[in-house]
């Protein structure tokens, strides 16, 4: 393994989904971090689609649920990284897990909501929080609404 290559051992171990194959987020390369805290690590998404930016926070161990403390702290971090990372756009979100590629290891993922990106559509369909840049508002949008309105109490 070259130098650049070498992560924290504990860091490194291969982590098994329940069907018994390698889950890639245990095994994201340490220098495809973006920003890294106590609990949990910041990457770019593997596919972008078509989204200029497109983050996902992930917990640092190979956990399917967390605690509400937890999931608060998650979002807390996401939203203070999304405000940098997001600077360019007036409104992003951060998506439940309904379209999860891996649902057995607790994340979330968080983009634009570029109209024209691969994946609007599903945007669509997905419970997603709001997060309005210069209004400052937060809100939550769920699939029935049909559209990217407030559909609960800002924050």
């Amino acid at each position: 393994m070259s130098q650049e290559e070498q992560t924290n051992p504990k860091e490194n171990i291969a982590q098994n989904t329940p069907g018994g194959q390698r889950c890639s987020l245990c095994n994201i390369p340490q220098r495809e971090v973006l920003m890294e805290f106590q609990r949990w690590k910041l990457v770019r998404t593997k596919t972008m689609k078509g989204h200029k930016e497109r983050l996902m926070l992930f917990h640092k161990e190979h956990v399917r649920a967390v605690d509400e403390g937890s999931v608060g702290e998650a979002y807390l971090l996401l939203m203070k990284a999304g405000s940098k990372f997001f600077s360019y756009t007036d409104k992003w979100a951060i998506f439940e897990p309904v379209y999860a590629t891996v649902p057995d290891h607790w994340h979330r993922v968080a983009s634009d909501l570029d109209e024209s990106a691969q994946d609007y559509g599903q945007i669509l369909k997905t419970p997603r929080m709001i997060i309005d840049n210069h209004e400052g508002t937060i809100f939550r949008a769920y699939p029935d609404s049909g559209s990217l309105g407030q559909t609960g109490h800002s924050t």
